[in-house]
């Protein structure tokens, strides 16, 4: 007999119990053993429901259970789930997550566990939601040097993103719509600050590189200082505007930002649109490698953690722990390195457009290009600069406020 425990039954945890609820007797079938849910716990009332005769409010409850071998945790936040999860994996039953906190903080620990007690530890919804990304890093490209990984890793702002660009929106009025299609929680700070997206990159590349990546160590920039009008001009110039969780693997160490970044059009993640995720994984074999799908909702985040059960339910424990939950990565800046930037010009007072081309040309050298909007006397300008440092840019920003009446109100990293 094999039973499985949910704890927490939201959006993912509700998700995971119909799917087991649906699918007891194909499972039960396919490994011959009884594999069904065995318990749900929430405090909530579930009566009338199908979830009424497993509901408990008591951890305890779950933990007497012999027949229950492993346990869902979906519950939301750190500390709960991180201490359920712990005793799961210390009292021997297997644990399967789509908490991306938890997995961040703690994953390098809860590993170790898991394999000290015979048990596993696996997350594959904690970082793409439905898209298959963790177990084809760790199997399918596993003979691989994985050396860069570049993803647009949270739908919420790919979605605030693409109305904005679509429907000539606002930032405030993209979020207050993706609010109100439930796309955006009310307090919207772990998505449009980029704090999801950093702990989905942090995952990502401690398993890709072999080394722990502490998700404190990430730089992270949101999207609240894009407007429709950087869209706009990123658009004319051959560019898309989208929030990038990017690592790179090099001697020195690992180079990693989230970040709203210029993508060429011709970039494998420039056309992922609305609420759909996409991740790239560069690998020495490989070469390119696209992981795309929605990276959230009900079902498609359950997929995923039932993906993690029946890997489970085949047997394939570890027979050594991964790098990650032995080593840690050493976290870099790259602020010496060269990089083209996007700068949104804000024109004040009587100063003319023409005058501004000129000295921005003279400041940033011809390779330097002024996007203008269509408006005969636009009030904003842009500048896609060459290759330069953070500190020659800083120096020739401070410089064209100095010259002309103008200022400097967005500025944006191009890819490559």
């Amino acid at each position: 007999m094999f039973k499985i425990a949910v704890m927490g039954c939201g959006v993912v945890g509700s998700g995971v119990a119909d799917i087991l609820l649906e699918k007891k007797e194909e499972l039960s079938t396919r490994f011959k053993d009884e594999v069904a849910l065995g318990a749900i716990l929430d405090i909530r009332d579930f009566t009338g429901t199908p979830y009424e005769a497993y509901t408990t409010g008591n951890a305890d409850e779950i933990f007497a259970n012999p027949d229950i071998k492993l346990v869902v945790m979906t519950i939301g936040g750190l500390d709960l789930p991180y201490q359920l999860s712990k005793r799961a994996l210390e009292s021997g039953r297997h644990v399967v997550t789509s908490n991306k906190e938890v997995v961040a903080a703690y994953g390098k620990e809860l590993t170790k566990l898991a394999f000290d007690n015979g048990v596993q530890f696996l997350y594959e919804a904690s970082a793409g939601g439905g898209i298959p990304v963790i177990r084809p890093m760790n199997i399918c490209l596993s003979s691989n040097d994985i050396y860069e990984i570049q993803g647009i890793l949270n739908g919420t702002t790919n979605y605030i993103l693409t109305k904005m660009k679509e429907d000539k929106m606002s930032f405030a009025d993209a979020l207050a719509l993706a609010q109100k299609k439930g796309f955006a929680e009310a307090n919207p700070t772990a998505d449009v600050d980029g704090h999801d997206a950093c702990r989905k990159i942090a995952i990502l590349s401690s398993i890709a590189y072999g080394a722990f990546v502490d998700y404190k160590d990430v730089p992270c920039k949101g999207i609240r200082d894009v407007s429709y009008e950087d869209l706009a001009l990123a658009d004319k110039a051959g560019f898309a505007i989208k929030l990038i969780g990017s690592s790179k693997n090099t001697k020195q160490g690992v180079v990693i930002s989230v970040e709203p970044l210029l993508l060429d059009k011709s970039h494998m993640l420039s056309g992922v649109s609305s609420v759909f995720n996409s991740v790239l994984v560069k690998g020495t074999y490989t070469g390119d490698v696209m992981f795309y799908g929605k990276g959230a909702g009900k079902l498609a985040t359950a997929s995923a953690v039932m993906g993690d059960i029946i890997e489970i339910l085949c047997g394939t424990n570890p027979k050594v722990l991964p790098g990650y939950a032995e080593n840690d990565a050493k976290v870099i800046s790259d602020s010496e390195g060269m990089s083209r930037y996007y700068i949104r010009i804000k024109i004040n007072g009587d100063v003319e457009s023409t005058e501004v081309r000129q000295v921005a040309k003279s400041i940033f050298g011809e390779e330097g290009k002024i996007i203008l909007p269509d408006n005969e006397a636009p009030s904003y300008m842009a500048v896609v600069t060459g290759y330069v440092s953070e500190k020659n840019l800083d120096a020739k920003k401070v410089e064209l406020e100095k010259t002309l009446s103008v200022t400097c109100e967005n500025i944006i990293r191009v890819e490559g």
